[in-house]
């Protein structure tokens, strides 16, 4: 494994090295802002550090989808995939799309448009998206990126298991998000740390629509690595899911942690496993 390879291109290059720098600054807000303090340990703190965690998170996970999927398919997915997360996020709000409706406080960062975060958009593609695309690969096909073989079968069976990812995800994010960072709050909240049941049905169905229909844009445009797959940036992905793992345990909300163990945790650790004999065998 390397940072860079013999004949590696320009682009290559550069796809790299913004997808190291940023997870290392959204690794760094993490620490400074979550695990550290909760030991009783002070960091320097990032200006702006909500702003800076979710660009970074979104740098790293486009620059991830350019090198293992070219530059077209990273810029049209990450754009449909962030107006259509945002248009998602709207109509449930407002309209009670999967178990209600919910308001938010005004501390989430950024612009809002008819009371709806724009950072909403970023943050879907890097913290679910972005991570269970490639999760849920290593761990149904023990590969990086979608294969065109029988492509509509498997690939619908890959986005179901990246639904199922992204709900486990959810199920240490939004009880954090709303009783401990207060970023918005349900209209009729629920048993489940004040969380509706039906919003993880939600995310289920939703994400399992939208990662096949990816998959689909990726045939389509004929996506491919610019680069070999043998090399370190294929690690980011798992790097930043454990670090919201992280940051999530260390919120100090009851029982979050045990079951980000069986959410975020397991799946990590499987698909590092993965991602590890994925890496033996293209070098071989």
């Amino acid at each position: 494994m390397k940072f860079f390879r013999k004949n590696t291109t320009l682009g290559a290059k550069l796809a790299i090295s913004i997808a190291w720098i940023s997870i290392l600054v959204f690794v760094y807000v993490i620490l400074s802002e979550n695990l550290f303090p909760a030991l009783g340990l002070i960091l320097p703190k990032v200006p702006a550090w909500p702003f800076v965690k979710i660009t970074s998170a979104f740098l790293a996970a486009f620059s991830c989808f350019w090198y293992f999927r070219g530059l077209k398919t990273a810029i049209i997915g990450s754009a449909i995939m962030m107006a259509l997360a945002w248009v998602l996020e709207f109509i449930a709000g407002h309209f009670g799309l999967f178990g209600g409706t919910y308001i938010y406080s005004g501390t989430f960062p950024g612009l809002t448009i008819a009371g709806t975060p724009l950072m909403l958009g970023p943050q879907h593609f890097a913290y679910y998206f972005f991570m269970s695309y490639f999760i849920s690969n290593l761990l149904v096909d023990s590969t990086l990126v979608s294969s065109a073989k029988s492509w509509w079968m498997r690939s619908l069976y890959v986005s179901f298991i990246a639904s199922i990812i992204v709900a486990g995800v959810d199920m240490m994010a939004d009880p954090t998000q709303v009783n401990v960072y207060h970023l918005w709050q349900w209209a009729n909240p629920s048993a489940y740390y004040n969380i509706p049941y039906g919003n993880y049905l939600g995310y289920i169905v939703v994400y399992t629509i939208i990662l096949f229909a990816y998959k689909f844009l990726e045939l389509k445009l004929h996506a491919k690595p610019i680069g070999s797959m043998a090399i370190s940036i294929a690690f980011v992905p798992l790097i930043m899911h454990f670090t919201r793992f992280i940051e999530y345990s260390s919120s100090g909300l009851g029982g979050i942690a045990l079951v980000g163990c069986f959410t975020m945790l397991l799946p990590c650790i499987l698909a590092f496993g993965k991602l590890i004999d994925f890496q033996k065998a293209a070098k071989a």
